[in-house]
């Protein structure tokens, strides 16, 4: 999946479950629910993933459920998701340890590299591309973090 934004598991698409949840009651037999949407197996177990990181659902099972967090998530308009999403990602451990180390530099940015660098030390069982990828597109639509393609580093978006 590296690489290949159509099926990066983005907010979008973690929203889009979501949606497709809150239809079928907010309960869905996980092989079905890949079948219903047309996703491959792995596409299906990162998205799951990603929305069960955020606190979206739950797989009890081989089911998957939205859970409170998801369903009020579906009731916001763009800024009140942007809100809930930038609370969730301040939960998550790669986000705090990443927020520290922008932090601690002395104009809140890192190169891309550095922070892949520091994630495979930091966070070995995770694959660090996939990790930063996951930094940039969920920490730029909660306007958490910021990145410049061309100078190809992260850094705290302060809504300057």
């Amino acid at each position: 999946m590296e690489g290949d934004p159509e099926h990066y598991p983005g907010i979008s698409r973690i929203v889009g479950l979501l949606k497709v949840l809150e239809e079928t009651g907010g309960l869905a037999e996980l092989y079905q629910l890949g079948v219903d949407l047309h996703l491959e197996l792995g596409e299906e177990l990162q998205l799951v993933r990603a929305a069960e990181s955020l606190g979206f659902v739950q797989t009890p099972g081989s089911d998957i459920a939205i859970t409170d967090l998801g369903k009020e998530i579906l009731k916001k308009d763009i800024n009140g998701r942007k809100k809930l999403i930038r609370e969730r990602l301040l939960t998550l451990p790669v986000f705090q340890t990443v927020l520290t180390w922008l932090e601690h530099e002395e104009d809140a940015t890192l190169s891309a590299e550095t922070v892949k660098n520091r994630l495979l030390e930091q966070f070995p069982q995770e694959d660090a591309e996939m990790s930063f990828q996951t930094l940039v597109n969920w920490g730029r639509y909660a306007e958490l973090l910021g990145y410049s393609a061309d100078r190809e580093d992260l850094y705290v978006d302060r809504g300057d």
